[in-house]
This record gives structure tokens, C-alpha cells and sequence, in this order.
């Protein structure tokens, strides 16, 4: 269980997928956007390296975006609220163990070609090349209407995009673009239902066989991604995976186990980035059709976990962690016989993590609340019994590894 065979275009693609879950509904702008990048990449001559780094920046670009308000402000054209989320993104990549050579891509992708206003200086080749292609990409994608046919929007578009020349975009792309933009293929497959399909057949990376500790810093960055989306969660995944992994640990798990345990703890709430802002920082309880909006976070964390290779386990694990062993948990109904030891762990540490977090509502609880409400879930048929007892044996320790978490 310490190798899982998959495929990095699938594994960074799906997540990406989750970035782009919004109010408009699933938006594939993180799709669109390195579809764009890569063909004008290929008609500019990037190598095969610089074409590797190009399709992960562009499909990670927004990273430091997680309200639903900052993704509405930056689908449009001339906005200039972009400062904030390419620091975000490249303080989650800078110091990263794969990424770390897309941080300055992510910093300068929203760097005007002519350098006015631009906080870093720079101006036409001082920018990254691959900065500057997904600055254009990205461009072209928010002008695309989703409710227009596609080859009906083409001058349009290509008329603001060639204005800006020399102004906001680089001239010498815009080129590469007007040649790509003659080609009726290049616009269909923006609108198409095989995009996936399209974008992988464009992607230079091929499948690759990652070790679960070469995942586990992919899940790390999805993990703050979500915690980003409210000041209230701001360590609730990582605080999840710690006590997921110490749990594992209490529970005999062996090592590579405990690490499954904890990228599923790390990508539990992926599907929260599908969930309006202001139900999530709600200061009191949830309507019931509040709460029914609340439910599909964990259908949207199976389904985009599913699109990736090998993460079988790790989806059961991540996404049933609000089924209850009584059967009315949700989003699948799932009976007692059918969650598996890890989802229970999961669904423990879930529990006991948000118990011990500031909420909107409230301070974190006393202990003495927190064993008083584990308990009444286990009588009530939510939760495993033998886990919550080992969680309660060492509570201090769980505690310690939930507040210590990095």
C-alpha cells in the first residue's frame, strides 16, 4: 500500500476541477486555461521541460483563490483584483517539494506586458514566458460564454484579446493565438464535452507510479486550498489528517497505511470548494435547506476523487466520513457493514477535530464536552465505538497532534 499507480495529468487535472466549483456551477476554467496555455506553447517552441512546467502551472494557477467571491472577481476581463491570490499561490508552491518551480510562474501570471501597476517591477521578458502564455489563456477563457455558440463568439473575442497587445498581453503570443484561433477545432474543444479527453491528449506528462509520500504533499497544498475558503478552517483538513494518522497508529495500521489514512483525512472536505461562503461562515445553525446545500460536499469529494487512478481506497475513506453506522448519514446511506475501518477513522477525527476548532458559533469546546458528544454519537449509532474509546484513551495526545499540525 506505499506506491499507487497513477496518472499525473488525471490526479492534478480532477483536482483542479475542485478549484473550479463555484457559483456558475463547474466552470473548467483551470481546464480551459492549460488547454490554451499548452497549444500556444507548442506554436511559441517551448521544449519538452518548459511545456511539463507550463501544463502544472496552468492547471494549478488559481490555487490561492478559494472564495466563491475572489473566483467571481476574476472572471472579469479587466480586473485588478489579482494581486492577492498569485501571492497566495506562491506561497503554497515556494517551499514546495514538486512545485516549487512554479511558485514565480503563479506569482507574475497576472503581470501586464507593459508593466503599469505591476507590483513586481517587471515588464515584457522580465515576466516568465510561461507567466505571460497563462496570463493570455487565461484571458481568452473569461471572455468565452458558456450560453453562446462557441464559432459565434470568435471575433469577438479575438478583437478584445488583439487590442490589448502591447498593453496587457505580449504581442508575440497574441501571434501564436491569431494562428491557433483560425482553426475551428481550437474553439470547439473549449465548449466540449471531451474536453478531458482533449486536454490529455495535449498534456506532455505521461502516467507516472507515485509513491504515497510523493502524493501526500499534492493533498497537503489541496488541503490549504480548502482551509482557505474560511478564516474559520483555516487548519480543519490538516488537523483531520494528524488525527487520522494517529489514529491509524493507536489502531496497528502499518505505516503505509497510516499515510492512506492520512492524504484521505487531507482531501476529506475537497468538495467544500463547491459550497457558498456563507454557509460555510454561518454564525449559527443551518436551515434545513442549508444544510441540504451542505450535504453535496462529500458527493462532489467522491466523484472528483473517482476520476483519479489508484484512489479507490482513499475516495471511500475521504468521502464517506458523514455516513453514519446507523444508516442515515449521507450522502450514499451507507449501513454499518459497509464503511470501512478507515471512513470510520475519518469520520472520528473529523468529529473530534471540528469540536476542538473556533467555529462561527463558538469557541472551541472543554474536553469535558467533547467526550460528552463522542459518546452520545456512539450511542446513537453514528460512529465507531472501539475507535472513539481509543480517541478518548488518548485524548491529550490527539489533541496535541490536532493543535501541533503544520
Amino acid at each position: 500500500m506505499n506506491a499507487i499507480e497513477t496518472n499525473y495529468y488525471k490526479l492534478l487535472s480532477s483536482l483542479s476541477l475542485a478549484m473550479d466549483l463555484g457559483s456558475r456551477g463547474l466552470m473548467y476554467h483551470h481546464q480551459r486555461v492549460a488547454l490554451i496555455a499548452l497549444q500556444i506553447g507548442k506554436l511559441y517552441g517551448l521544449s519538452q521541460e518548459q511545456l511539463e512546467r507550463l501544463f502544472t502551472a496552468a492547471i494549478l494557477h488559481d490555487a490561492g483563490s478559494s472564495t466563491w467571491e475572489e473566483k467571481q472577481q476574476l472572471i472579469e476581463f479587466n480586473t485588478t483584483k489579482t494581486l492577492n491570490h498569485c501571492k497566495k499561490g506562491y506561497q503554497l508552491f515556494y517551499q514546495h517539494p514538486l512545485f516549487h518551480n512554479i511558485a514565480d510562474i503563479i506569482l507574475y501570471h497576472h503581470d501586464r506586458w507593459d508593466g503599469l501597476c505591476n507590483s513586481s517591477g517587471r515588464s515584457k521578458n522580465e515576466i516568465p514566458l510561461e507567466s505571460r502564455i497563462i496570463h493570455l489563456a487565461d484571458r481568452i477563457d473569461v471572455l468565452v460564454q458558456d450560453n453562446v455558440y462557441v464559432l459565434g463568439q470568435k471575433k469577438q473575442i479575438c478583437r478584445i484579446i488583439n487590442a490589448e497587445s502591447k498593453r496587457l498581453l505580449d504581442p508575440f503570443l497574441i501571434e501564436a493565438f491569431n494562428d491557433l484561433s483560425e482553426r475551428e477545432c481550437f474553439w470547439l474543444d473549449l465548449h466540449s464535452e471531451f474536453i478531458d479527453d482533449v486536454l490529455a491528449h495535449h498534456c506532455p506528462v505521461i502516467t507516472k507510479q507515485l509513491e504515497v509520500l510523493e502524493i501526500m504533499p499534492i493533498a497537503q497544498t489541496m488541503a490549504k486550498v480548502i482551509d482557505f475558503k474560511s478564516p474559520f478552517t483555516r487548519k480543519h483538513s490538516v488537523g483531520v489528517a494528524e488525527v487520522c494518522y494517529f489514529l491509524a497508529q493507536k489502531a496497528g495500521f502499518t505505516s503505509g497505511h497510516c499515510d492512506i489514512l492520512k492524504v484521505s483525512g487531507l482531501l476529506h472536505d475537497l468538495g467544500k470548494l463547491g459550497i457558498p461562503d456563507t454557509i460555510l461562515d454561518k454564525p449559527g445553525k443551518l436551515t434545513s435547506r442549508e444544510f441540504d446545500i451542505m450535504k453535496r460536499h462529500t458527493y462532489y469529494t467522491y466523484h472528483i476523487l473517482k476520476m483519479v487512478d489508484g484512489f479507490g481506497t482513499i475516495n471511500h475513506y475521504a468521502s464517506c466520513h458523514h455516513e453514519k453506522l446507523n444508516g442515515r448519514g449521507y450522502p450514499f446511506k451507507l449501513d454499518g457493514k459497509e464503511i470501512k475501518t478507515g471512513a470510520r477513522i475519518v469520520a472520528v477525527a473529523d468529529i473530534f477535530t471540528a469540536l476542538t476548532e473556533d467555529r462561527p458559533y463558538r469557541k472551541e469546546m472543554e474536553k469535558k464536552q467533547v467526550v460528552e458528544i463522542l459518546q452520545d454519537q456512539v450511542k446513537a449509532g453514528v460512529i465507531d465505538n472501539e475507535l472513539t474509546i481509543l480517541l478518548l484513551t488518548n485524548y491529550e495526545e490527539a489533541l496535541w497532534s490536532r493543535q501541533n499540525c503544520s
